[in-house]
């Protein structure tokens, strides 16, 4: 099924030879971060992976990451199951920094969970990406950019890209050297080039400084 590529070493080395070929911006880039080291959380089931999205969401990384330590520690520093998440009051867990609308969408997640609305990994393997965001952009306040992070970080798919994260259009406007910030629907049209291989090609844009 079109879409279900996945990141492995093989792919990792076939995708930096593939982006370097584009141009001098994209050859120049590879050679200055070195080899990819996208890291897939196999560990959680797509429930938590969703839940963890959604506390990173509108968030810098050292904010994000601050916020999910937080709501780790909760649970002895275990990411929690959905009954455990159902089980806590509302005031503990937006203690740890948490908006009401994403405490809101955390809780229906894993309502949709427990009530086996949401796949589990071994079904969502099977899903083509865009029956995954089919599923998914159902819930409220799940939006692209969190299916995007599922489906790259914790199902491993090669080609997808989150056209409208802040930091991807800010870092390809400042590879190309564009007088403005790319916007979302340019920068979907010209990861095109990137294909099969945009998540890839975005985790490099990430690591610019």
């Amino acid at each position: 099924m079109q879409g279900k590529k996945l990141i492995g070493k093989n792919e990792l080395k076939a995708a930096e030879k593939f982006l370097a070929n584009l141009d001098d911006d994209w050859n120049n880039l590879i050679d200055q971060i070195g080899p990819c080291t996208i890291k897939v959380s196999t560990a959680y089931e797509p429930y938590q992976a969703l839940i963890k999205s959604v506390i990173f969401q509108q968030l810098n990384p050292k904010a994000g990451n601050t916020i999910f330590h937080r709501f780790l520690n909760i649970f002895q520093d275990q990411f929690p199951n959905a009954k455990q998440i159902l089980s806590l009051d509302a005031n503990s867990l937006q203690a740890c920094g948490l908006s009401r609308n994403k405490l809101f969408c955390i809780t229906r997640i894993a309502d949709l969970h427990v009530a086996g609305k949401i796949p589990d990994k071994f079904h969502m393997h099977k899903m083509s990406d865009l029956e995954i965001r089919n599923t998914l952009q159902l819930i409220k306040g799940i939006g692209p950019w969190t299916v995007n992070m599922l489906l790259i970080f914790n199902l491993g798919r090669c080609n997808i890209m989150p056209s409208n994260d802040l930091a991807l259009r800010i870092n390809y406007s400042k590879l190309k050297r564009l007088n403005s910030r790319i916007k979302a629907s340019d920068l979907e049209v010209a990861s095109k080039k990137w294909q099969p291989y945009r998540s890839i090609a975005a985790w490099y844009l990430w690591q610019m400084r």
